[in-house]
C-alpha cells in the first residue's frame, strides 16, 4: 500500500528553515498503528493526517503524531497542511482565493482561513483562549533545567502556566546561551502533567517583532521544536494582556520569532481580537513551502 506524503517547512518561505512537518495527503483507511508507524518513519516533531470530518459541523479533520505519540493540536503542520491541500488544489481550492474551513481536531472545532494566491499562500487557524495560572512556585525547579541564574528571569512578567510553562527571560542572549537538561525537563512535566516549557523574551533579533521564544517537549518525542504556533498564539495573548503590546485594536498582529538558536529560523504571525485590555479570539499563521512530495510504501 502506497501513501502520499509531503514534507513541508512551515513558518517560512525559505526551504530547510522553519518547522518541518510531514502532511498525508488522504489517510482515511490508516490505522492508530499505521499512522504512528508513518510518524516515526518520517521523523518530523509532527506528521499530519488529513481524514474526512466526523461531524457536519466540519469540512475535515486532522490528527497529528509526534514519532513517538498522538498529539491535541499542531499548529506548524496545519500550516503545512492547508499549504499541501491548496497547492493540490483539493477541498475546492483549485486557483487563488480566500477560502474558509471548520477543522475538526482533539482540541475542538478550529476555525482556518486561506488566502491563496498565484505566487504564495498565508494560512490563519484559530487557537482555544489560553487560561493562566500564576506558576512562580516553579522558578527554583526551572533555574535547574534550564541552567539559568535568579536574575535572568524578567520579574515584570510574571512565571504562567496553561498546557504549556511559560517562562519569561530579560535577555535574548540567555535564550541563545541556555543549555537545558533535557532528561530532568521530562521528569518534571511527567511529573506536572505540563505539554512543554516556552522560554520567551520581549528583546528581539528583527526590530519588527514582538516576542522571541524557544518550546521544548521531550515527553512528546520533541527536544526542541523549532517553531511552535500552539505556544505562540497563548504566548501572543499573555503578551497583550499583560500590557507589553501596545498597538491599538480591534485587530492586533504581532510577529513571533522562533528557531534561530537550532539554525531553523521562522516567524510566526500571531492575529488577535482584542476589546480593551482584553483578548477575544487569537490566531496564528504564516507561510510554507513543499520541500519534498513523494509516495511511501506501508505495510
Amino acid at each position: 500500500m502506497n501513501i502520499h506524503v509531503k514534507q513541508i517547512d512551515a513558518f517560512t518561505e525559505t526551504p530547510l528553515t522553519g518547522n518541518p512537518a510531514g502532511v498525508v495527503i488522504q489517510a482515511d483507511g490508516l490505522t492508530d498503528l499505521q499512522m504512528q508507524q508513518v510518524a516515526r518513519e518520517v521523523a518530523a516533531s509532527e506528521t499530519a493526517f488529513i481524514l474526512p470530518a466526523s461531524t457536519p459541523a466540519a469540512n475535515l479533520r486532522i490528527r497529528w503524531f509526534s514519532p513517538t505519540v498522538e498529539v491535541p493540536l499542531c499548529g506548524h503542520a496545519t500550516v503545512a497542511s492547508f499549504h499541501a491541500l491548496a497547492e493540490e488544489g483539493l477541498f475546492g481550492m483549485s486557483g487563488p482565493g480566500s477560502y474558509a474551513f471548520q477543522l475538526e481536531t482533539r482540541s475542538g472545532i478550529l476555525p482556518v482561513t486561506v488566502d491563496k494566491k498565484s505566487d504564495s499562500t498565508i494560512i490563519f487557524f484559530g487557537l482555544p483562549m489560553p487560561e493562566f495560572v500564576r506558576a512562580g512556585q516553579y522558578k527554583l525547579d526551572v533555574m535547574r533545567l534550564l541552567n539559568i541564574q535568579l536574575e535572568e528571569f524578567d520579574n515584570h512578567m510574571p512565571m504562567v502556566v496553561s498546557e504549556n510553562l511559560y517562562v519569561p527571560v530579560r535577555r535574548l542572549h540567555t535564550i541563545f546561551a541556555m543549555k537545558p537538561n533535557i532528561f530532568a525537563m521530562a521528569q518534571f512535566l511527567t511529573n506536572r502533567n505540563l505539554s512543554g516549557i516556552c522560554v520567551f523574551t520581549t528583546e528581539t533579533v528583527e526590530h519588527g517583532s514582538a516576542v522571541h521564544s524557544r518550546f521544548f517537549a521531550p515527553t512528546s518525542g520533541i527536544i526542541e521544536d523549532p517553531v511552535t504556533g500552539s505556544a505562540n498564539g497563548p504566548l501572543g495573548v499573555y503578551l497583550f494582556e499583560r500590557g507589553h503590546i501596545e498597538e491599538p485594536g480591534p485587530i492586533v498582529t504581532l510577529i513571533g520569532e522562533q528557531g534561530d538558536v537550532i539554525g531553523r529560523r521562522g516567524r510566526v504571525l500571531i492575529r488577535l481580537t482584542v476589546d480593551g485590555d482584553r483578548v477575544n479570539t487569537s490566531e496564528v499563521g504564516g507561510r510554507a513551502v513543499t520541500v519534498f512530495d513523494t509516495q511511501m510504501r506501508i505495510a
